[in-house]
């Protein structure tokens, strides 16, 4: 049981508003009990009349959730509300041991189709309740859970090895949909290390690389772009890779490490929104990624998308300890997943472009449980406590209590980093002056940062920068100060569109011409992405415009920037569900 662990992590500031507003919306409003629909689904009565679908999947993000909530708050009530669906789902397993919404004759192991695309979700869904299901014994401590996570794991193993059932065909998406029950096997591994886990997790990994449509691993370490594997799908993929990352971890395999690293590298470079979301929307489809030439100022980020990124980098930083993925933590943090949700913590924008309007779909949709997923793991993030001390990976106001040599020790961050760029943490553990001891803090740079001050209660210090992050190792007492400034200033993307369609009309775009280029900057200043509600979209396009001089001319005061007469605000404070359903981050330079 972790959770006396992830209880020592508070979170206020702007994140932690936006984890209360989760905690209080989606997380307990959407599923309270068994007799929610998206739990009623798998009753009996349901599962004949042959309801299920993909929507199943709420069912083990919800899990994972509400365990993760209750690790972090020891809530009783959430207990209560966790343990009634948990053991609602466990009394409609089957004897032998499948569980799912899927009627009996449209199940997996009926369908092992030729194609991908013929497939439907219910391996998907099984995927989502072993994740679940595993979370749940590891914030309850109930072992019954990971027990039928296991059962249900078992009887993929037999249809797998006894009825020849090939995953992948099981999962659309070139079979990435299949494939992606790596990740949860690697979660229920971890607590349960059995033979045919094991098995299915090798299993998983052989087909992901030896699936002629797919081959993920091969090409990503010959050094393809995720754009040019498979068909592309962001969701699916990015999943697949947290399942490698993690394991990598498990069992080292350094080629699996290989292709993380190079995934993560295509990314980065050609196929990240300024807001840090992986997109897609210019060429195919809004959720497959583009090739890595084509860019235009319309991204499209699905908000599983954003969920599955942040998943990726943290497993990433666990193995690495560096600090590059740390800062994608933050930026996609603080950008994409914020200027995805509402205010109340219940809704959700399916799709996050950067210029265009906004799509919320319905609260059946994917992305609402995804974003109140990846919520709760904001506070798993944001600390670590490693062999030499305490690193901060996403800086915050918020406060963690680690423990060193028998000494429980207090790190408090107290100012509005994300608004100013300062960031100042006091120590504690004892009345003023007692002694910590011996260790380090060390701070991730951000990405963004071209420059840092470090004082020491109030005297300038000179930290040690290693592996990203910048390292103050002294013996603390407690009420001691470490504050970090990094300068906040504007700072500005410039990109050009060009565009040639060779004479064939795309139903994309709304100017038909043969060729142009044109030019585009964003905003930034800190973490945080800026932009303003104008209604420039893909097939309706109206550009803000500005002029060099106009560009030039920019300031930054008071959290917002002016130019040529536009304000621009955070994304993060541009609150989908208020106001006018539209919003640009690019602007067009003449």
């Amino acid at each position: 049981m972790i959770l006396d662990i992830l209880l020592q992590v508070v979170v206020g500031g702007l994140l932690g508003h936006a984890v209360d507003a989760g905690y209080d919306g989606r997380l307990a409003t959407y599923i309270n009990s068994p007799e929610s629909y998206a739990i009623k689904l798998f009753s009996p009565e349901k599962v004949q009349e042959g309801k299920g679908g993909w929507q199943g999947e709420h069912a083990g993000k919800w899990l994972y959730t509400a365990s993760r909530a209750y690790e972090r708050t020891g809530d009783p009530d959430l207990l209560g509300r966790l343990t009634s669906v948990a053991d609602y789902l466990l009394s409609v397993q089957q004897e032998d041991g499948y569980l799912g919404c899927y009627r009996e004759d449209k199940r997996f192991y009926h369908r092992p189709a030729p194609e991908a695309m013929t497939v439907d979700w219910d391996t998907w869904i099984i995927a989502y309740l072993i994740k679940g299901l595993t979370e749940t014994t590891v914030a309850t401590g109930d072992d019954k859970y990971a027990d039928a996570a296991l059962r249900l794991t078992k009887f993929l193993h037999k249809s797998v090895f006894e009825n020849g059932i090939l995953i992948a065909e099981t999962g659309q998406h070139c079979g990435m949909a299949g494939t992606g029950m790596l990740d949860p096997l690697c979660d229920l591994y971890a607590l349960r290390p059995e033979k045919e886990v094991r098995e299915l997790i090798d299993e998983c990994i052989a087909e992901m690389d030896g699936m002629p449509n797919l081959q993920l691993i091969t090409l990503l370490n010959k050094g393809y772009d995720c754009a040019l594997i498979g068909n592309g799908k962001i969701y699916e993929m990015t999943r697949c890779m947290t399942g490698l990352a993690k394991a990598y971890q498990l069992f080292g395999d350094k080629r699996l490490l290989d292709a993380c690293n190079n995934y993560w590298d295509r990314v980065t470079e050609s196929h990240l929104t300024p807001l840090g979301g992986p997109w897609g929307g210019i060429v195919v489809c809004m959720e497959i990624y583009n090739r890595a030439a084509e860019w235009a100022p319309y991204e499209t980020t699905e908000t599983c998308s954003v969920m599955e990124w942040m998943h990726f980098n943290w497993e990433m930083l666990r193995i690495t300890g560096d600090g590059k993925f740390a800062s994608e933590l933050e930026k996609t943090t603080y950008n994409a997943l914020m200027a995805a949700r509402a205010e109340d913590g219940n809704r959700w924008i399916y799709y996050v472009r950067t210029n265009g309007g906004l799509d919320p779909k319905g609260d059946w949709a994917c992305c609402w449980s995804s974003g109140m997923n990846a919520l709760e793991d904001i506070p798993v993030y944001m600390y670590e406590q490693r062999k030499d001390g305490i690193y901060v990976n996403i800086i915050e106001e918020s406060s963690f209590t680690a423990e060193f040599k028998g000494r429980r020790v207090s790190v408090e961050q107290t100012s509005p980093y994300a608004r100013n760029g300062k960031a100042e943490f006091i120590l504690g553990g004892g009345d003023e002056g007692t002694s910590l001891g011996s260790f380090a803090v060390a701070v991730h740079r951000p990405g963004w940062a071209t420059a840092y001050s470090v004082k020491v209660n109030g005297k300038e210090f000179k930290a040690k920068e290693k592996n990203g992050y910048l390292t103050v190792k002294r013996s603390w007492k407690a009420g001691d100060r470490l504050s970090f400034e990094f300068p906040y200033t504007l700072r500005r993307i410039e990109k050009d569109w060009t565009y040639s369609n060779g004479g064939s009309k795309q139903w994309h775009f709304a100017n038909w011409y043969n060729g142009f280029t044109r030019h585009y900057v964003s905003f930034s200043a800190g973490p945080l992405v800026y932009g303003c509600r104008h209604n420039d979209g893909i097939t309706n396009q109206n550009h803000l415009c500005v002029t060099r001089p106009e560009l030039e001319a920019a300031s930054l005061e008071n959290g917002k920037i002016e130019i040529a007469g536009t304000t621009l605000l955070p994304m993060c404070d541009l609150h989908p569900f208020e106001g006018e359903q539209v919003r640009t981050v690019w602007l067009q330079i003449k």
